[in-house]
């Protein structure tokens, strides 16, 4: 039974990229800490060169209107953070919408099906064609002869691309040979023409396309969603943001400061394909234009500890509720 035990651990362990986990994970926790350091930064050179007394005001009670100039720049900055929040949020609701629905339906679901399966024949020749010359100038290489038995595999099985049967196999086939492209074109002791290069990774950037996809309607379901869900719950996280890390009232400049800093933070995120958070990214904004504008003194210490608090914990209490709750599904289910 231990050992068992111990084989169902090791198999499930060693199905986590630690690669990608450690990129993801980085990426959550230095976000914020950019964003502050830039909030910082941002609202120093705004003191230094703008001398607008509206900019730098601070509002008292809700007749005190900003000017049209002020409101426009706040309504723009508002709107790059939710464009920007709804671009990484919604990547991440899609993508879990996706592998629930290639889970349970992966005939439907695992591979794009209007992907033209003469465009993957064709690319998968082409793949072979320069492995046939990857092979003679690099006689007996492991890498390449690996890479040539996965695209093998996935011209077999190009067929399962348009079926109902064995389409799941077909997207593990088209994810190992992108991934020996990658491998390929990043080794440098493989001697491959720049020519072949760049033909692989244009091949790469096609197939992806077989697998990374999703339907109209689940981009459609989850904005709405995303949209309905900012519409019911945004109340407490405003007035946190908002008027409970920094001791006074932000001043317009700080406002914008903290927004333009936090869209500009998740939309280079959302570049590069790492999920940030934006309710941290946007309170270290705001941290750091309070602190640029006032100090340490400035800032309300029992706020930005109970933020740091569940900062560092979300991460390991949902990676432990989710492996227990994994474990108890596979023993009852």
């Amino acid at each position: 039974m231990i050992g068992g035990s111990l084989a169902f651990t090791n198999f499930y362990t060693g199905t986590v990229n630690w690669d990608k986990a450690k990129e993801i994970g980085l990426s959550l926790l230095m976000s914020p800490l950019f964003g502050f350091g830039v909030a910082v930064l941002l609202m120093f050179l705004l003191k230094r060169f703008v001398k607008s007394e509206k900019l730098f005001h601070v509002p008292q009670g809700d007749n005190d209107k900003p000017s049209l100039v002020v409101r426009l720049l706040l309504i723009t900055t508002c709107t790059l953070v939710s464009f920007f929040h709804g671009s990484n949020d919604g990547q991440k609701g899609v993508g879990l919408l996706m592998l629930i629905l290639i889970a349970f339906l992966p005939a439907k679901f695992a591979i794009d099906k209007t992907y033209p399966n003469d465009k993957i024949s064709t690319d998968l020749n082409t793949t072979k064609q320069i492995i046939q010359s990857l092979k003679v100038a690099n006689p007996g290489n492991k890498d390449i002869l690996l890479f040539d038995d996965q695209t093998t595999k996935a011209e077999a099985d190009v067929s399962f691309a348009t079926s109902d049967k064995g389409t799941f196999k077909f997207r593990k086939d088209i994810h190992a040979v992108n991934k020996g492209i990658k491998s390929i074109v990043a080794n440098k002791e493989i001697k491959i023409s720049n020519e072949d290069k760049a033909t692989l990774t244009s091949i790469s950037g096609n197939i992806l396309k077989i697998t990374d996809f999703a339907p109209i309607w689940a981009i459609i379901t989850i904005s709405l969603s995303l949209g309905l869900g900012t519409m019911i719950g945004w109340k407490r996280i405003v007035v946190t943001i908002g008027e409970k890390i920094g001791k006074t009232y932000l001043s317009y400049a700080q406002g914008a400061t903290a927004e333009i800093v936090a869209a500009g933070t998740i939309g280079l995120s959302s570049g590069l394909g790492l999920p940030v958070s934006t309710t941290h990214v946007l309170s270290s904004g705001v941290a750091g234009a309070m602190i640029a504008s006032g100090g340490s003194k400035n800032i309300n210490g029992g706020t930005i500890k109970n933020i740091a608090l569940a900062w560092i914990l979300t991460l390991p209490v949902c990676i432990s509720v989710a492996y227990v709750l994994f474990l108890l599904f596979h023993l009852f289910v």
